[in-house]
């Protein structure tokens, strides 16, 4: 189904294309996390922690993808906006071939620098070579990860936003099954789960493929579509490499935080990669709604209707708040109940501690990130990426800048590890404030371009209809 974003209630359609977005990205991190589940109960709790572990890096690369992908698909939707079905075919043509050859590139270089980059973060001994063994899969597979989220967010692009849905749940239980099969029938250890979750994600994008040959003519391609057309290269590229080089740009940040925790032994590692889990639960409504209003804002500014651009932006901002209530009166009386479910009810009591702490913390400060979500994705989806491209940096210094205080606070044992822990959870607020600060006058600089544009077009179309 193609929803058409530039007419109706914003908030309306704003919320009624979260839904699946919400949906998704929750069964996206259902099968991330059954890695981690699965390997926990049916190896060790090492292996829980060393597949825990290799989440900066995977972020890292498989992040850098799907924003790549959400790049593409933001010019796609633009012209989807614009009622261009022939530069919505090229367009696309075009990010297929951009996406098929940044992939494999990323993946032979992610696979070569796999234990380097383990070496490099300090991972425990006892943890790197379950560590490895998931990851390189997962580098290995980042082809697969194009393909899913290249089709998925195109298919968003056009409006339709629950076919996408419907396949993640495909993926979710095709991943836990095969994480079943691989781990217990053939005995491939972590190795498995990292296969698994690469077959998911194959099998989804070939049923994306399927289903756009049946669903969505705007999308069926001839080879015409394929030559070389350096403008359209250009546009994609664009808005698609500030995408992935901020989102590996903010990935450093979280390196240095793994860097940090691993170097305090696995049950501080064990606490970050729990309460990690249940924070990515947290921020995933903001995520969705980042992911929609960035859709909507593209299609509105394709036809050129700015005021409505401002429009959804509040009225997400208002939801997103409403949720972060929500949240805090979830999270705070049931996170330890929550931690346990995901680390195993025989989890050390010191895990849940710590993990509960990085919990409060973060969720305290969930408001901030709601606006700093909201801002970047509208300013992304009208084309201006530099200042959110800086905003990565700063959320660098922000969430490195503390996670090296503390190794600076315990080399000189000023603190001991658990104060220091506890400083280690305060980087990703750290971090979302700095972003924040960094966007937001870009933001106000838009809000009040699109402000003239649209009382220029208010008085346009008065104009025509005295005449007429």
């Amino acid at each position: 189904m193609k929803r058409d974003l530039t007419t109706g209630s914003p908030a309306k359609q704003i919320l009624l294309f979260t839904i699946p977005f919400l949906i998704g990205n929750l069964f996206q991190q259902f099968y991330n996390i059954a890695d981690m589940v699965i390997v926990g109960r049916t190896i060790d709790s090492l292996a829980y922690a060393a597949v825990g572990s290799t989440g900066s890096l995977v972020w890292f690369a498989s992040g850098a993808i799907q924003s790549l992908t959400v790049g593409f698909s933001a010019v796609t939707a633009r012209f989807v906006g614009a009622g261009d079905e022939e530069r919505v075919k090229r367009s696309f043509a075009v990010a297929i071939k951009l996406s098929a050859v940044i992939s494999v590139l990323m993946a032979i270089a992610c696979v070569l620098l796999a234990r380097p980059m383990l070496t490099l973060l300090r991972t425990p001994e006892n943890l790197f070579e379950p560590a490895y063994q998931y990851v390189v899969w997962i580098f290995a597979g980042l082809v697969a990860t194009a393909l899913f989220n290249l089709l998925s967010n195109t298919i968003r692009a056009l409006g339709d936003s629950r076919t996408p849905l419907y396949f993640l749940i495909v993926a979710c239980v095709v991943n836990i099954i095969l994480d079943i099969v691989f781990i217990t029938a053939f005995r491939m250890g972590t190795a498995g789960a990292g296969l698994a979750t690469v077959i998911a994600q194959l099998i989804s994008g070939l049923l994306c493929i399927l289903y756009m040959r049946k669903k969505h003519p705007a999308l069926h391609l001839r080879r015409r579509h394929f030559s070389h057309d350096g403008i359209m290269n250009k546009d994609l590229l664009r808005i698609g490499i500030p995408m992935a080089l901020l989102n590996m740009v903010l990935s450093i940040g979280s390196v240095i935080v793994q860097f940090v925790t691993n170097g305090f032994g696995d049950l501080y590692v064990s606490a970050q990669v729990t309460g990690s889990k249940i924070e990515t639960f947290l921020t995933q409504p903001l995520l969705s709604f980042g992911s929609a209003v960035s859709v909507f804002a593209a299609q509105n500014h394709g036809a050129k209707k700015h005021q409505r651009i401002l429009d959804g932006s509040k009225k997400t901002m208002l939801m997103c708040c409403a949720w972060c209530v929500i949240a805090a009166l979830i999270l705070l009386p049931f996170g330890k109940f929550f931690i346990r479910l995901i680390a195993g009810a025989s989890v050390d009591p010191i895990v849940v501690d710590y993990a509960y702490t990085y919990i409060l913390i973060n969720t305290a400060m969930t408001f901030v990130l709601s606006a700093l979500i909201v801002f970047k994705s509208v300013l992304q989806a009208v084309g201006r990426t530099t200042w959110s491209m800086v905003s990565g940096f700063t959320e660098i210094a922000g969430r490195g800048g503390v996670a090296l205080l503390v190794v600076a606070l315990t080399s000189a044992a000023v603190v001991d590890q658990s104060i220091g822990f506890t400083i280690v959870c305060f980087s990703n607020p750290a971090a979302w404030l700095f972003g924040l600060l960094t966007v937001i006058a870009d933001y106000c600089l838009m809000r009040a371009a699109f402000k003239r544009l649209a009382a220029e077009e208010a008085k346009e179309n008065a104009e025509d209809a005295a005449t007429a």
